[in-house]
């Protein structure tokens, strides 16, 4: 048995192990293309691979926020047929060693919540249990329009107006003012209660400096000089993913965040995807019945577990 790390020979071998946990299968390409994206936008980007002498039979990952090494986030999958054989607790132990040489506090896993057993099998090596996140995808070529098009009047009535960072990163001192604003909604989200706020460089990182996320895929809700909400999409391999959408405290009950979700899809659309998918907590009750508005279909969660790395 070997952890090594991967090489381009292994691209077959290794997405079909991926592809034993992912939703959307990729192929050889569209992981690569992947790959290549989670390279340029990580603080932290480590893969291995098990070869147990015949095969590839197991393969980790970790991962980071830009500019940070303290907390990652793992991925470790082994081959079904390949399970029971030790492979992955040599491969968790081969990454918590990566880690503590980086100097990272915590690992962050998603285990599908059909899979209990590897709950049970994580959670037996330190991990606990920490939020239950949904993934829900919305068919592009099927949505419908014309049911939301109440929201021009709702919008005008309240003064608001949608617009994007390709009009107001016109002036670099909008970038700067967004990079705050956002820092302030993420951090005002379920699932980073208790977490460091994003620091300004990061946030730089995550929205400007982000080759998946285009300034037209920003979009703001504003109402004169104020910001009251913002939805953002970045481009993927396997569609549109709906990557953050927020609004103000003192802004909610005005519909913004279905009026910034449907300009997201629209943006999307125009782009050329034909998929969207997004991530919300499943005690995110409000975010979750305006996916369900929008057509979102809900596929099985994640049970997001953390552990220190000791």
């Amino acid at each position: 048995m070997t952890i090594r790390e991967p090489t381009p020979d292994d691209l077959p071998a290794l997405v079909a192990i991926i592809n034993t946990d992912v939703v959307k299968p990729y192929t050889p390409e569209t992981f690569a293309e992947r790959t290549q994206d989670m390279r340029q936008q990580s603080g932290v980007f480590s893969q291995v691979v098990l070869d147990d002498g015949h095969r590839l039979a197991g393969t980790a990952l970790l991962t980071s926020a830009p500019l940070t090494t303290e907390d990652l986030d793992l991925l470790l999958i082994v081959a079904p047929d390949a399970c029971e054989r030790g492979y992955g607790s040599a491969l968790l132990t081969h990454i918590c060693d990566t880690a503590r040489a980086l100097g990272a506090r915590r690992l962050e896993t998603s285990v599908r919540d059909t899979r209990p057993a590897v709950r049970d099998w994580a959670e037996r090596r330190g991990f606990a249990f920490q939020l239950h996140r949904f993934e829900s995808t919305l068919d592009l070529t099927a949505f419908d329009d014309t049911a939301h098009a109440d929201l021009d009047g709702r919008l005008a009535h309240v003064g608001v107006t949608l617009q994007d960072m390709g009009t107001l990163g016109r002036d670099e001192a909008n970038w700067t003012r967004l990079y705050s604003f956002f820092a302030d909604r993420d951090q005002e989200t379920p699932d980073k209660q208790g977490m460091p706020r994003l620091t300004v460089e990061q946030t730089q990182h995550m929205l400007r400096m982000n080759p998946a996320v285009q300034p037209e895929w920003i979009v703001l809700a504003t109402r004169g000089e104020d910001w009251l909400g913002m939805s953002v999409v970045a481009g993927h391999p396997r569609g549109a993913y709906n990557y953050f959408t927020g609004v103000a405290p003192d802004a909610r009950g005005l519909g913004l965040a279905r009026a910034l979700k449907v300009e997201a899809i629209r943006r999307a659309r125009a782009a050329g995807f034909t998929d969207m998918w997004t991530h919300n907590l499943s005690t995110n009750a409000p975010m979750l019945a305006v996916n369900r508005r929008l057509g979102f279909t809900s596929l099985p969660g994640l049970w997001v577990m953390r552990r220190t790395v000791a």
